[in-house]
This record gives C-alpha cells, sequence and structure tokens, in this order.
C-alpha cells in the first residue's frame, strides 16, 4: 500500500466526503482529526495524486510504502508533473 508524505506532513481522506486533505504525520496506524492516512495499491493512483495535489498547492509529496521512501525515477518524475 502506497501513501504520500513530506517530513511532518501527508494526505489524509475523509470517510464521509470524496476530498483529501493535508495534515500533520501521526503515523501509518493514527489518525489526524478522526481522518485515516490515505492509501492505495496502485503506484499509478498515488501518482495522479502527488500530481493534483502539487497543482492544487504547489507542495511536492513523497511516496512511501510500508518498506519506507520509494525511490522514483527522477526524469519520469519531471515528466510526470509537467
Amino acid at each position: 500500500m502506497y501513501y504520500l508524505r513530506k517530513d511532518d506532513r501527508a494526505v489524509y481522506k475523509h470517510h464521509d466526503y470524496s476530498r483529501f486533505y493535508r495534515g500533520a504525520f501521526v503515523g501509518t496506524e493514527g489518525k489526524y482529526q478522526g481522518m485515516k492516512l490515505y492509501r492505495c495499491k496502485t503506484l499509478k493512483r498515488i501518482l495522479q495524486l502527488r500530481k493534483s495535489t502539487f497543482h492544487y498547492c504547489g507542495e511536492l509529496f513523497d511516496v512511501y510504502d510500508e518498506n519506507g521512501k520509494v525511490a522514483l525515477v527522477e526524469a519520469r518524475e519531471n515528466e510526470e508533473l509537467a
């Protein structure tokens, strides 16, 4: 399962709404204001969310999985954000 995180911030999803929220990272099992950390199974989906978050707020999150930070190819990463 993949999730987005940057230093002390992460992306959360409210269970009653289709919106995503940025907030303090409280661990993979913790909750931020009642919301769970947003995770998904596919790298493609998490990269789409990463791109839309970047276009919305200019904040570029790193991709993590259960083993830690996922190494992405820089050329492909820059191409996808364009």
